[in-house]
């Protein structure tokens, strides 16, 4: 099985983010898994329950999409994920958004799955400055830049968020592709679980998405 990451779009994007933080960063896909399988011979792993870290940020899912609805009931996950893969950063609090995809909106970080072809949620994440308890409070938009409602689309929209503060925090230094190469779809657990009787399939264990009515 081969994971590979592939560029959005090819130019860099200045962030001006409130409370005069910015930062500059390359437009990337989380990597891509090889199509193994049809979804529908797949039944679901059982995830094991999620410990929320004492302390950790409070989370927040909201909805401002006119096209989409999402039900996303992924706080403790999410927790628990910035816990265990960027302790020790500031992160008081963070909202994640769903809004609707367009040319004018800026969301460079993109996420597909299973594969190239597959449905696809993209995300920006800004920092919005320090708070009171001398952390900072985030902001992530997610839009589904392609797709049909189903449990891939699930997938990508629950990681697009997770995936742009890895990228963010994380993909620095002299060779960041080199750390992206370490991130595998199991390395965002517990937002997904896998699937059982299957190889390297996944599905989103706090959010389903679906059109508007």
């Amino acid at each position: 099985m081969e994971i590979r990451l592939r560029p959005l779009v090819v130019a860099f994007i200045v962030l001006t983010l409130v409370g005069g933080l910015g930062y500059c960063a390359l437009p990337r896909v989380l990597p891509l898994a090889a199509e193994l399988g049809l979804r529908s011979a797949a039944t679901a792993t059982v995830a094991a329950p999620v410990v929320v870290p004492t302390g950790g940020p409070e989370v927040t899912f909201l909805d401002e999409s006119l096209g989409w609805d999402w039900d996303a009931t992924c706080a403790p996950q999410l927790r628990r994920f910035l816990a265990e893969k960027l302790p020790g950063r500031r992160i008081s609090s963070l909202q994640v958004v769903l809004v609707d995809y367009n040319l004018d909106r800026v969301l460079p970080f993109g996420v597909r799955y299973p594969d190239q072809a597959g449905p696809q949620a993209d995300a920006n994440c800004y920092d919005l400055g320090p708070q009171t308890d001398g952390g900072s409070h985030y902001t992530c938009s997610v839009g589904v830049a392609r797709g049909e409602p189903g449990a891939d689309l699930d997938v990508a929209a629950t990681l697009a968020a997770p995936y742009t503060l890895l990228d963010m925090f994380l993909a620095r230094g002299a060779n960041p592709n080199a750390v992206r190469q370490t991130w595998k779809w199991g390395t965002f657990q517990p937002l997904i679980a896998p699937l059982k009787d299957t190889e390297n399939r996944w599905q989103s264990t706090c959010l389903r998405i679906s059109r508007a009515p």
